[in-house]
């Protein structure tokens, strides 16, 4: 997700500023840059519909972008806390109405196109299945810390905990998959390593 952002920020430096300002193409060029990755976050969270919450995120972004302050990593820290908030709520929400567990939905998220493009995201799609069979807190600090590549106060600031919970989530989490990775591989030929 940084190298997206910082292609974006690098080649406009004011889209921040001009989404403040209410320039529509500026805030869809951030929502091309960040959606994939809120979308991964959401999936790896397990929320019931990451899409939806995904578009509730964006339509908060666009309400309130003319009161944020920062630049693109205050942009990034903000949008993953708004995804969590909501991400919870639709938990809940979830929750109360079903009255039963929630479960996880995987929904391919695929770019028609090249051979390379399509086995990419595959790649992906079963990274991030692997990354939600960890236990929810270590699947959000690996997947904001590792995979969207957040620093350590802005993930604490995120999920409500220390920077040292952080890092022993993302230190577990890790040897988890390791374990899990390993395992996958020494179960023979029919099984691949995740990329």
């Amino acid at each position: 997700m940084t190298d997206r952002c910082d292609q974006v920020v690098n080649r406009r430096p004011e889209l921040l500023d001009a989404a403040r300002s209410g320039d529509r193409e500026a805030l869809a060029e951030l929502w091309r840059a960040h959606n994939p990755a809120l979308l991964r976050y959401l999936r790896a969270r397990r929320s019931p519909s990451p899409d939806d919450v995904a578009s509730q995120v964006w339509i908060d972004v666009a309400r309130s972008i003319d009161r944020f302050e920062g630049g693109i990593d205050d942009f990034s820290r903000w949008l993953f806390t708004i995804a969590h908030r909501r991400s919870v709520d639709e938990i809940r929400r979830v929750v109360r109405a079903s009255d039963a567990s929630v479960t996880a939905i995987r929904s391919a998220d695929r770019v028609a196109g090249a051979d390379v493009e399509h086995e990419r995201h595959t790649a992906l799609d079963r990274a991030i299945a692997l990354v939600s069979t960890l236990p929810d807190n270590q699947a959000e600090a690996v997947m904001l810390s590792v995979v969207n590549d957040l620093p350590t106060a802005d993930v604490a600031a995120i999920m409500g905990i220390t920077q040292g919970n952080v890092r022993v989530l993302v230190h577990r989490g890790v040897t988890r998959l390791r374990r899990k990775v390993a395992v996958t591989d020494e179960a023979g030929p029919t099984m691949k390593r995740v990329p």
